[in-house]
């Protein structure tokens, strides 16, 4: 696949609008400049920051996404945020089942399937984040634990949709989080770990869905990319992007791994 998409999460890490703002606005000035024919990039802000950031960065290169969505139009539902106020804020991204969501909140592998069926009824376009924890990769369960999360996630999904569709490979283990791993180094996969993990994912997509559906989805690799080592993990064949925490929090790191995308396309 000649095609990447590179997404930034910002977690709850800029809570200020006006910083948001900013940062978003460096972003999009810095890809004004970059040829993205084949490169698409998005930013997750905060709920709070959503709209404005949205209408700071409307009719740029800069692309928005939501963190996280329910599966209803509307409701009492507290705490919770539909896909139409995405939508009404400018997102075209919403990331779905990230592993903070499942380890901190509980989120089910059901609850996210109605959640990708719904982003996708919406006109969403989901990323689904799945991956193992440190314990169940030394166990062995790398594949096991993947294969049912995408499984579950994608029931009557239809070939047809999964165009619309992102998959982000997160090892638990490699995201720099204290929540999610108190006793853990946290380490960024190898090329070979990463490359691994990416050849079982697309081999199941074409077994599922059949070949002709399954190249159709970019597979995204999550987990402490940043500039020194994003080129390694982009260069490999069966990853399409990078779903960026820390780095994606200013134009300085975030852009090279930009950069890098662009050569490995033109190259």
């Amino acid at each position: 696949m000649n095609r990447f998409v590179l997404g930034g999460n910002w977690k709850m890490q800029i809570v200020e609008v006006e910083s948001a703002v900013k940062i978003a606005k460096e972003l999009s000035f810095a890809l004004d400049d970059l040829n993205l024919k084949n490169v698409e990039v998005f930013i997750a802000p905060s709920y709070t920051a959503l709209y404005a950031v949205g209408q700071a960065i409307k009719g740029t290169k800069l692309k928005l996404a939501g963190q996280n969505m329910y599966f209803r139009d509307k409701g009492a539902f507290t705490g919770e945020i539909s896909p139409d106020s995405l939508l009404n804020a400018g997102c075209e991204y919403v990331i779905l089942g990230h592993s903070e969501r499942r380890r901190i909140f509980g989120e089910t592998n059901a609850q996210i399937n109605q959640k990708m069926k719904k982003a996708l009824e919406k006109g969403l376009k989901p990323v689904l984040c799945i991956g193992e924890t440190a314990q169940e990769r030394m166990d062995g369960k790398m594949e096991e634990v993947n294969r049912i999360q995408l499984e579950e996630s994608l029931a009557d999904i239809a070939p047809e949709q999964l165009s619309q569709i992102v998959i982000a490979y997160e090892p638990v283990w490699a995201i720099n989080n204290p929540f999610l791993n108190p006793n853990v180094e946290i380490k960024t996969a190898t090329p070979a770990q990463a490359e691994d993990a990416h050849n079982f994912i697309r081999s199941w997509l074409n077994k599922k869905f059949g070949e002709e559906y399954a190249k159709n989805i970019p597979l995204q690799y999550g987990g402490s990319m940043k500039p020194a080592n994003c080129k390694g993990l982009l260069e490999l064949q069966n990853i399409n992007g990078g779903l960026i925490g820390g780095a994606s929090l200013s134009a300085e790191y975030f852009i090279p791994i930009v950069k890098s995308a662009i050569e490995l396309i033109d190259f």
